[in-house]
C-alpha cells in the first residue's frame, strides 16, 4: 500500500517545518486522544527513535505525560495544564483562524457560483490523517 504524504499543518507552516514542531502540531489536533509514539512516528513519517527522543525532551518540559498502557505500549497524552502548551495551543487556533480567513478570502468567492445559496460555511475536517471535508449550505 502506497503511503500518503502528510501535509504540512498551519502550525508547522508558521512556525516551521521542524521535527519537534510537527510533533507538536500532532498532539494539538490530537489533543483530546491518547497516542503511542510508534504510531506518531509512522504517521508523521519519522524514524521511531527520533520521536522516542523528542517525547522524552516533551514529558521532561511537562508537555506531554503518560496517560496509560495497553498492553506493552505506552500512550502519551498533550498536557494541557502546563503554562507553555496552553501558549501552544492559543498559537495553533490563531493560525487555524488566520487559514480559514485566507481561504475563506480567496476560495469561498471562487465557489459561490456552484452553490445554490450564496452563504455556506466550509468545514475542514481530519480525522487522523483522513481528510473529511464538507460544504454546509445555508446561512448561519
Amino acid at each position: 500500500m502506497k503511503e500518503r504524504k502528510r501535509e504540512i499543518g498551519a502550525f508547522c507552516e508558521t512556525y516551521g517545518n521542524t521535527i519537534s514542531n510537527r510533533i507538536l502540531e500532532y498532539m494539538m489536533e490530537n489533543q483530546e486522544l491518547d497516542f503511542a509514539v510508534g504510531d506518531m512516528a509512522k504517521e508523521l513519517g519519522i524514524s521511531k527513535p527520533k520521536a522516542y527522543e523528542i517525547i522524552g525532551y516533551f514529558e521532561k518540559k511537562g508537555y506531554v505525560k503518560r496517560s496509560r498502557i495497553v498492553g506493552k505500549t505506552q500512550l502519551y497524552l498533550l498536557n494541557k495544564e502546563n503554562q507553555r502548551v496552553k501558549l501552544f495551543l492559543g498559537d495553533f487556533k490563531e493560525c487555524l483562524r488566520l487559514i480559514a480567513e485566507e481561504y475563506s478570502e480567496t476560495d469561498m468567492d471562487k465557489n459561490t457560483d456552484n452553490c445554490v445559496e450564496k452563504d455556506y460555511i466550509l468545514a475542514r475536517v481530519f480525522l487522523g490523517n483522513l481528510d473529511i471535508t464538507k460544504k454546509i449550505l445555508g446561512g448561519t
